[in-house]
Order: structure tokens, then C-alpha cells, then sequence
């Protein structure tokens, strides 16, 4: 068993950070007021949204509640426990999102009210339910049970963009619960307490920058602890860590953005080498941003990152910097290439200095199409077109520019088995 599942919590202290949110559910369950409305629960990708859901279907559905807590003693805590329980339901939106998905959910909520039984469901991803499943929702979630306050169905949605859910859903919904980021000393903590359980040693810095990469999801924190600890015999080290996250390549994203144009390139086929390329994109996205921020004294980069190099390559470049991401901001998730990614980067590097170089050439050949040339350079050119350029103009220099295929005809690259 993976340890994101065996170390997953089973009750709201397990929770880590939370604290409102876990005591306004307590709460509701303690009041009496828990089937009143449904719920969600907002937050990025890793950072307990079902978790939570989970524990508190458990409360809601618990026989003898504690305090607002899951007793996970009574025959509807233990069949929740053990994965048996009928009475909760959990549905995963992204690949059951339509109406007809939705309509058997109805039926067995026909069902359950006939026989007595109080049934909860978990969409998961709930913002990739469709407009018609979201309708035939609503009015179940708005009507009571007969004689009560309790509403017929309640619905625990999760969701890594809220933004997309509908307001007539939301308004039958409590307040969003939403999930924030844990601190990388909590992480690091739960952490080292996973390892005295698995007979793992560690460095107390090593667990820090897992939290710290990680960002706040436990989920991935778990994966790394579990991943390092795998290939190093059990030991939790700072350079094994920072192998196995890739954080070692972050020191040359930062030479990248540093250096003069042939020094970069030769970074870039290092970088690229091994490290997919819409991973390589991204961390000089990240650098460049992180550069910028620390330039303008509004932000602190991450301990994973070189902050003198970051400042280094702001001192030299500026506000460049900040054209250069939004130039890797725009490239498309798909289809990206190592020779898209030199090519980009030199472009960036070479801005107005491409002219000077060939400038005299153009000139000694053609003076009449050089006001023309330097136009178009100077108002920017696509990459294809840019590509060609320098492939005539510099093929001299001795710079490889380009790897197999070309800008001109690109492969298609199967981003999905990228990783970060």
C-alpha cells in the first residue's frame, strides 16, 4: 500500500492545517444542522479535499457522534472504514459527468428515502459536471425531507477550480470550504512522523524541501518520502531529494537566464537532455518570474532556487525578463520540441543583437532590403520564420540551433507522460 493511502487521515485531527474549516463541520454535525445543505470543498490538486469530504460523510452518517467527530466504532463508521458501505457514494465527475450518470443517482435516492436510509455522494472534479447533471440536481438538494429541515439530497462536492461551478449549485451549498496551503514546517513534521512509523531515517532539511517543492500537497510530499526512501535504502538525504525532484536542474534554468547566447545553449541541451521539455518551459517560466519578483523586491523564491543567480540574471536583464516569460507563457501545452525550446530562448537572448550581427552582411548583398529585414526583426517574427533566419544567416557562427526534426516541421510530442 502506497503511503498517501495508508497514512491518509481517518479524523479531523488527522487533518493538518484547516482549523476553521474543520470546526465549523465539527460543528454542524454537533448542532444537529449537517443535513441541511451541501457542501464544497475548494483547493489545489493533492491538499485533502476528498479527505475531508470523506471524514465528514463519516460524521454525518455516524450513529453515535463525538463532538462532531466519526465515532468509527458504529456499523456505518466500520462499513465507511472498510470500503462496504452502500450509504455513501463516491462519483468521479471527470469521467461520469452527464445526466444520465446523475438520473441514476436519483433513482437510488428515490430508493433509499422509501426505505429509510440516508444516503451522501462525493463528486470529485465536481466542475466537470455538465450543465444538464447540474440541473437535475438542484432541485433534490433544494427540497426537505417532509417534517424536517433536512434537505433530500445532500451533495459534497470537490473541486480544483470553483470558479466553474454553477451559483445556483453553490447557493444551496454552506459557505465554500476552502482548503489552504499547509506550511512546510507541519508538512515537514507529519512527515518525519510517517518516517518513525516506516523505520525510515532522515534529515530534518531534506523533508523540508519535500514540503517546500511540494507546495502544500500532501499527497506528493508522501509520493517523494516514499520514492527517495526507495532508491536510497531507506535514508531521507538533502542530494538524494534533490535528485529525485529534479531540483538540481533548477541551478541551470537559473544559468540559462544568466548567461550570454552560447553559453545558454549549451545549458538548454543539457537541461533538455533529460528533462521533458514542457517541464523545462515551465521551471524557466518559474525562474524568470522568480527573478523578476526578487528584481523588484516583492517577492522571495523558494529555498530551492539560487537567489543569487536569479539576481544575477535581473541585473543583467531586467525587464527583458519579464517579455521573456510571457514568451513561454504563450507556447502551447502540446506538440513542444528541445529545438523550440533553444530557438526561444536564444530569440530572447539574441534581441537586438541579431541585427548588429547581421547587419553588415544584409547590407554588403542587398542595401536595399535592409531597412526591410531590420523591420520585421525589430515588430518580431514567428518562430518558424525566425528559425529559417538564423539558419541562413548564422550557420557560420557554428551555433546548433537545432536538434531533429526542425521548426519546420515539428513532431507531435505526447505531453502526458511528463512529469514535474
Amino acid at each position: 500500500m502506497s503511503l498517501d493511502t495508508k497514512y491518509r487521515p481517518r479524523s479531523y485531527s488527522d487533518v493538518l492545517g484547516q482549523k476553521v474549516s474543520v470546526k465549523t463541520l465539527k460543528g454542524l454535525v454537533r448542532s444537529g444542522a449537517g443535513w441541511r445543505q451541501s457542501y464544497l470543498f475548494a483547493g489545489p490538486y493533492g491538499s485533502g479535499k476528498t479527505t475531508l469530504g470523506r471524514v465528514l460523510a463519516r460524521a454525518l452518517l455516524c450513529e453515535s457522534p463525538v463532538e462532531g467527530e466519526p465515532c468509527d466504532l458504529c456499523s456505518s463508521c466500520t462499513s465507511m472504514l472498510n470500503g462496504s458501505t452502500t450509504n455513501f457514494v463516491e462519483v468521479d465527475a471527470a469521467t461520469n459527468s452527464g445526466k444520465a450518470d446523475v438520473k441514476k443517482i436519483l433513482e437510488e435516492l428515490e430508493f433509499s428515502s422509501f426505505s429509510g436510509n440516508r444516503k451522501l455522494y462525493l463528486f470529485d472534479e465536481a466542475h466537470q459536471l455538465s450543465r444538464d447533471a447540474l440541473d437535475a440536481l438542484l432541485k433534490p438538494m433544494e427540497e426537505n425531507q417532509k417534517g424536517t429541515m433536512d434537505k433530500r439530497l445532500v451533495v459534497i462536492f470537490a473541486t480544483t477550480e470553483p470558479e466553474k461551478m454553477r451559483q445556483t449549485v453553490l447557493s444551496r451549498c454552506a459557505p465554500a470550504f476552502i482548503i489552504h496551503h499547509v506550511s512546510s514546517e507541519e508538512i515537514a513534521d507529519r512527515l518525519a512522523w510517517v518516517c518513525d512509523q516506516e523505520g525510515f531515517s532522515y534529515d530534518r532539511d531534506a523533508l523540508l524541501l519535500i514540503a517546500d517543492v511540494s507546495e502544500g500537497h500532501i499527497r506528493d510530499a508522501l509520493k517523494a518520502v516514499e520514492g527517495v526512501a526507495s532508491s536510497n535504502e531507506g535514508h531521507i538525504g538533502v542530494e538524494s531529494v534533490r535528485s529525485y525532484l529534479h531540483v538540481d536542474r533548477n541551478d541551470v534554468v537559473c544559468q540559462i537566464l544568466k548567461e550570454d547566447e552560447e553559453k545558454a545553449l549549451l545549458l538548454c541541451e543539457d537541461l533538455v537532455s533529460d528533462t521533458p521539455v514542457g517541464v523545462a518551459y515551465e521551471r524557466l517560466l518559474s525562474g524568470a518570474m522568480f527573478a523578476v519578483e526578487l528584481g523588484l523586491g516583492v517577492g522571495d523564491p523558494p529555498p530551492y532556487w539560487n537567489r543569487a543567480l536569479l539576481k544575477e540574471s535581473y541585473e543583467k536583464y531586467g525587464m527583458k525578463l519579464l517579455s521573456f516569460a510571457e514568451l513561454l507563457s504563450s507556447r502551447p501545452s502540446r506538440g513542444l520540441t528541445s529545438a523550440m525550446f533553444k530557438c526561444d530562448v536564444l530569440k530572447w537572448k539574441m534581441d537586438g543583437k541579431l541585427c548588429e550581427i547581421v547587419g553588415p552582411r544584409v547590407v554588403s548583398n542587398a542595401v536595399k532590403t535592409t531597412e526591410s529585414t531590420l523591420t520585421v526583426l525589430d515588430k518580431g517574427m514567428s518562430v518558424s520564420s525566425f528559425s529559417r533566419f538564423v539558419k541562413e544567416k548564422l550557420s557560420e557562427m557554428g551555433v546548433a540551433l537545432y536538434d531533429q526534426p526542425t521548426l519546420g516541421s515539428p513532431r507531435t510530442i505526447d505531453k502526458g507522460g511528463e512529469g514535474s
